[in-house]
């Protein structure tokens, strides 16, 4: 069983960790004690009838499995991205 190196610093340990597969230091870790509170809250939502190319959804469902997000969430980050690029005083600020 390989043994976790030590690292000076945390941005080493964060770049050690995203480039390596932890499976074989698994027998070496702790357990963390951390709690992360999880705040949900709940925005009001409404169904929107959007065509798009068919190519064009090919493409943002590609990068969005990609990205690891439903295309949905995906085009919703977009949209926001957007809006406040274009017209920050409407976004809500809870957004």
């Amino acid at each position: 069983m390989p043994k976790l190196p030590d690292f000076k610093t945390d941005e080493e340990l964060v770049a050690w960790f995203e480039s390596h597969d932890t499976a074989d230091y698994i027998d070496e870790m702790e357990p963390a004690d951390q709690e992360f509170p999880v705040i949900l809250t709940e925005f009001p939502t409404r169904p929107v009838d959007l065509r798009l190319r068919a190519d064009f959804l090919a493409a943002i469902e590609a990068l969005a499995e990609r990205r690891g997000v439903p295309y949905q969430r995906l085009m919703q980050i977009w949209l926001l991205e957007k809006l406040r690029q274009e017209a920050p005083d409407l976004v809500p600020q809870s957004v």
